[in-house]
């Protein structure tokens, strides 16, 4: 389930607000449960301080007659005093009797409280410590009669009294539990927050840098599944547009300067022998019939040469602008391969180089979506390729199988073969894998480019299988008609 960045935000804060009261409770639960036992009524343990008050009351009542021999009494609560290391005093209706902190006789104790308000000294001392609960008073009764009160100031550290400030400490070790599991909160939500918004809008800013420096070749490493990691994959998909499409561009622009060349060159040359020939003819250098004849064989091949190029220049602008006409309608494969076959069967028997065509027969019939005078252009341009290349007396075959839902074409020859660098390119416009060889068979690279649109328009494909010194084998298919 892919979670957004809004509803991120919202558990965020929902869980900065839920889980440190959560935690704080449950520290504090805890430390409750731990104090049940020491204040339990039903616990031996819950009259610990109520048992150090009746050591405390029994301790003095065993001394109080000692009271007024002050050396004599202090020594003997000396170890319960400081066994629980407390401050107490003995007074009787508004008379100090004992101090554990005063080292006065019973004269100079005596004298300690003639500046004591004049109500009961017991009251004084309550009120003044009234909000100290280690603070408090304890009645020394003999012989079912009060005859003293002993005021006790505890040590809150000392055990008993200890259970207090372990309550008071586990309940600020709670709410400080707390207050660090909400720091541990904002600091972990932070670094999130860093990585998956942060992050990728830093490694968007770098891209953009990277665009407008004209560098196009990186990586964006963010692969969140949020409207970040949405944003992000669009825009690699531009960046990775943009890349193929200033590639196509420099292709284009290379092929621009290739088609300059190639025109420039191949034009230049049946161009230079015509206006030689014709120049030739003008200045009278020949004057025989015969030469005649001969000088305008060659101006009128020249001629043909050139309208071809034209010709094929003009129908690759066609194709890139999308305007050349296929018209696809559903024919009979062998009559449509016969008609197109049987003149170039006839031009090759009368060949003065020897080159024999063979065909497969009985060629398929199936019904196949074709554009005749189209489909024609093609096996012309594979058929004038077989016979440049071709040696003499050699043998160019035509071959057709079924595959599928295509009928193959296929053209082979038994020349030079073509290199293994060229094959991946032989479809290129302007390209000729025979560069050595360009002048001797003309053309400017673009038959098998012409073609290779022609069959994409029919929903086909075109391919070539070479092997240098025996041959090629060009290939494309065409598709049948669903019955």
């Amino acid at each position: 389930m892919r979670i957004g960045i809004r509803l991120r935000f919202f558990l965020m804060i929902i869980m900065l607000i839920i889980i440190p009261i959560v935690v704080t409770g449950v520290s504090l639960y805890t430390s409750v449960e731990e104090m049940k036992e020491p204040l339990d009524p039903t616990s031996p343990e819950s009259f610990t301080i109520e048992k150090f008050n009746r050591e405390v009351a029994r301790k003095i009542e065993d001394e109080f007659k000692n009271i007024h021999d002050y050396e004599v009494f202090s020594e003997a609560l000396a170890p319960l005093i400081s066994k629980y290391q407390l401050h107490l005093q003995i007074i009787d209706s508004n008379e100090l009797l004992y101090d554990s902190e005063a080292k006065l006789g019973p004269s100079q104790a005596l004298e300690l409280i003639n500046g004591f308000p004049q109500n009961s000294l017991e009251d004084s001392w309550n009120q003044s410590h009234s909000l100290n609960p280690f603070q408090y008073s304890l009645p020394i009764v003999i012989e079912g009669k009060q005859v003293a009160t002993a005021l006790i100031d505890a040590n809150p550290s000392i055990p008993p009294f200890d259970v207090f400030a372990n309550i008071l400490k586990g309940i600020l070790s709670s709410f400080g539990i707390g207050f660090l599991t909400l720091i541990f909160l904002i600091t972990l939500f932070t670094w999130y927050l860093s990585q998956t918004i942060l992050k990728p809008i830093h490694e968007l800013s770098v891209a953009t840098r990277k665009i407008t420096e004209g560098n196009l070749d990186f990586t964006l490493h963010y692969q969140g599944n949020d409207e970040f990691g949405k944003f992000i994959k669009s825009f690699d998909h531009m960046r990775n547009q943009l890349k193929e499409s200033l590639t196509k561009q420099k292709a284009y622009e290379q092929s621009r300067k290739a088609l300059i060349a190639s025109i420039s060159h191949d034009l230049r040359t049946p161009i230079s022998s015509i206006k030689g020939y014709v120049e030739g003819l003008q200045d009278g250098i020949v004057e025989d019939e015969a030469s005649i004849k001969r000088y305008l064989g060659v101006i009128h091949q020249k001629t043909e040469q050139l309208n071809r190029q034209i010709q094929d220049l003009f129908q690759l602008s066609q194709f890139d602008l999308g305007q050349l006409e296929v018209k696809l309608l559903p024919e009979d494969s062998q009559e449509v391969l016969e008609s197109i076959l049987k003149p170039y069967e006839l031009e090759f028997s009368h060949d003065e180089e020897t080159l024999f065509l063979e065909i497969e027969r009985p060629l398929p019939s199936v019904q196949i979506l074709v554009d005749r005078q189209r489909i024609e252009q093609v096996l012309m341009n594979l058929l004038s390729n077989a016979q440049r290349y071709a040696s003499e007396g050699r043998i160019i075959q035509i071959k057709t199988t079924l595959s599928k839902s295509f009928l193959i074409i296929s053209v082979k020859d038994h020349g030079p073969g073509i290199s293994t660098q060229d094959v991946p390119h032989i479809f290129e416009s302007f390209y000729r894998g025979e560069k050595s060889r360009s002048h001797l068979y003309g053309g400017v690279g673009l038959g098998l480019s012409i073609s290779k649109y022609i069959v994409e328009a029919h929903q086909g494909k075109i391919w070539v299988e070479s092997t240098e010194g025996q041959g090629s084998v060009f290939s494309f298919s065409l598709k049948m008609v669903s019955s």
